[in-house]
């Protein structure tokens, strides 16, 4: 096969729209672990609401695969990580709102990640169709 220049650069650009198509695949894979546990939180935080009485013993991950049994003492307020190092008291209600917003967040990142992956699926099987006939001409 002889060295065609044309050819090396259409490889090459090839890589790169794989390259970021599983980019946007991992980053895709990432929001999604993150609104299931968005999901599970709001479902906490729904129960929360409609069911747990002050003094009720519950169980509180703290790590890993371990929990501590724990007395529920204020039934009205959560709190709630709105920034790595930032901790805001609110309102079982308020904090419902806020993860339904965040969830509403992700769900549109993920759309966007969904319509950038599959357009560089296209992207990518044209050129592969391109470049297998490419080299079966050569």
């Amino acid at each position: 096969m002889e060295n065609n220049p044309n050819l090396e650069q259409q490889l090459s650009q090839y890589r790169y729209i794989k390259e970021q198509r599983e980019m946007f695949q991992g980053q895709f894979e990432i929001i999604n672990a993150s609104l299931g546990n968005l999901y599970t939180t709001k479902l906490t935080l729904d129960n929360l609401k409609e069911g747990v009485n002050e003094n009720d013993e519950i169980l509180v991950p703290i790590g890993g695969l371990t929990s501590i049994k724990a007395t529920i003492k204020d039934t009205k307020k959560v709190l709630v990580y709105v920034k790595n190092d930032t901790i805001i008291e609110k309102t079982v209600e308020e904090a419902i709102e806020f993860i339904s917003k965040l969830i509403d967040q992700h769900n549109t990142q993920l759309k966007f990640l969904q319509e950038r992956i599959f357009n560089l699926d296209l992207n990518l099987q044209s050129m592969n169709q391109m470049l297998q006939s490419r080299m079966t001409q050569q």
